[in-house]
């Protein structure tokens, strides 16, 4: 089985590979240049994943 870390680790990865899909979704990574609401929705996806990392942050070492 995993211990804290490894599914501290696992919840890193998945987070990371979350944002690629999205940012490469939303066109993230174009060249061209990105629409308004294209980057407000990056900026709360990039909030939405900092938040889930911090509370996995907190969970794995209090817990």
């Amino acid at each position: 089985m995993l211990g804290k870390f490894g599914i501290y680790i696992t919840i890193l990865i998945l987070v990371f590979l979350f944002y690629l899909v999205i940012a490469l979704g939303a066109g993230g990574f174009s060249k061209k240049e990105k629409r308004p609401e294209v980057k407000k929705y990056l900026r709360s996806v990039n909030i939405l994943l900092i938040f889930i990392i911090i509370v996995a942050t907190i969970l794995m070492l209090f817990l």
